[in-house]
């Protein structure tokens, strides 16, 4: 028998006969909203004119102006965009880079955002430096320095993660910045699982441009995300497609912005249930603080008895982990020839015998370890987490351990 979900699950509408452990690859949308999007989408279709020439702009705004308030910045240098990864590739569109510039990312970037960075590294015939930020890691100094001692006169650009997708590790993004920035490289940082897992201060951080999903920790539709740029660099960044709001509001502070509503006929009701389900996360547990703490307590509750039944060490320490935490999985990995079409042995066990779905990556080219990450959402219980614990060690015991 499957262990139960938190009581926080009646906001949802998992499968019961799965162990849902991964919030972090896509978010999960609850279900009034999702009641809410289909409502809006019949308010749509029911009158389709107005509701595009009308009251789109209206509605946009008003999330826009909700999603700024909620991270700390200014609503005319916030756009909506579908994700993160389009965040990284309208940025990386828009700029000019000349040969011999280099571009600087790090080893635990996002796959689809490393691409990107290749692509254009590739066109205007740069070179990308890859920092390699350890991990194991013991501390945030270590990040710091794995990017600083790669810039050189020549470093134009850096893509910094706010949290790695892969190892679930905060990153002291306002002191890379801070120092990146410095040194007159333009920083984006890539904040896809930033929203609503930490108390995110887009103005704080001070970087040249900011992307982050909303529909991971907001747990907003999928499909909506911001795109953050400092009011010097707007005159850099254009919309992958220019919009019927090209022309609307020259002159004026909303101009750079506005250029972003209305890019062709699609389906923009992810996007307008932001405020919504801001409110509605907020006040799930009686505030945003709140929730956060809970879903970091478990986590760290969580990640400690799983290394312990893994027979294995943390990669990090407390204070770089909040909703995400990687664990080893101490047996013989082997590289895939691609990643998405070759499941890692853990994963395919863990979700084929025991009904789990929890992610399992691959580190390190000379001995290659699996690292399960787990994620915690407020619908995830501890009865969980231990059901997971005792499914891993079922695994290792009948596999065999790395060697060095």
């Amino acid at each position: 028998m499957l262990p139960p979900y938190s009581e926080f699950e009646k906001h949802w509408s998992h499968n019961q006969e799965i162990v849902f452990l991964n919030h972090g690859s896509f978010g999960s949308c609850p279900a009034k909203i999702l009641e809410k999007q289909t409502a809006l989408r019949t308010l749509m279709e029911s009158e389709l004119v107005k509701f595009m020439t009308v009251d789109l702009e209206n509605l946009y705004w008003e999330n826009k102006n909700a999603l700024a308030n909620f991270v700390n910045c200014n609503a005319n240098d916030l756009v909506l965009v579908r994700n993160a990864t389009m965040g990284v590739n309208t940025i990386l569109h828009s700029l000019q880079f000349k040969e011999g510039d280099e571009i600087l990312s790090h080893s635990h970037a996002y796959g689809a955002c490393q691409n990107t960075l290749k692509y254009y590294a590739e066109k205007y015939k740069c070179k990308l430096v890859v920092a390699d930020v350890p991990f194991p890691i013991k501390n945030e100094e270590e990040i710091t320095e794995a990017f600083l001692k790669c810039v050189t006169p020549k470093t134009k650009f850096a893509m910094v993660d706010h949290i790695t997708s892969a190892t679930g590790i905060i990153f002291p993004v306002e002191q890379i910045t801070k120092e990146l920035e410095a040194r007159g490289v333009e920083v984006l940082v890539d904040g896809a699982h930033a929203p609503g897992m930490v108390r995110l201060d887009i103005e704080k951080i001070g970087a040249s441009y900011y992307t982050g999903n909303c529909h991971k920790w907001i747990c907003s539709p999928k499909g909506s995300a911001l795109l953050h740029v400092r009011k010097d660099k707007h005159h850099k960044i254009s919309p992958l497609q220019i919009s019927h709001y090209h022309d609307l509001y020259s002159g004026t502070d909303k101009h750079w912005s506005a250029q972003f509503i209305w890019p062709g006929t699609e389906d923009f009701t992810a996007y307008l249930l932001i405020k919504e389900s801001i409110e509605l996360m907020g006040n799930m547990m009686g505030s945003w603080d709140a929730l956060r703490q809970r879903n970091r307590d478990l986590c760290l509750k969580a990640r400690k008895m799983l290394s312990e039944k893994a027979g294995t060490e943390l990669p990090a320490p407390e204070n770089m982990i909040s909703h995400l935490s990687d664990i080893l999985i101490d047996i013989k990995a082997e590289l895939p020839k691609s990643f998405l079409h070759n499941m890692p042995l853990p994963r395919k066990l863990l979700l084929e015998d025991y009904k789990i779905q929890v992610p399992v990556f691959i580190f390190g080219n000379t001995l290659p370890k699996y690292y399960l990450r787990i994620a915690v959402q407020a619908y995830n219980s501890w009865e969980q987490y231990e059901y997971l614990g005792d499914c891993i060690q079922k695994i290792i015991k009948l596999n065999p351990r790395n060697t060095n």
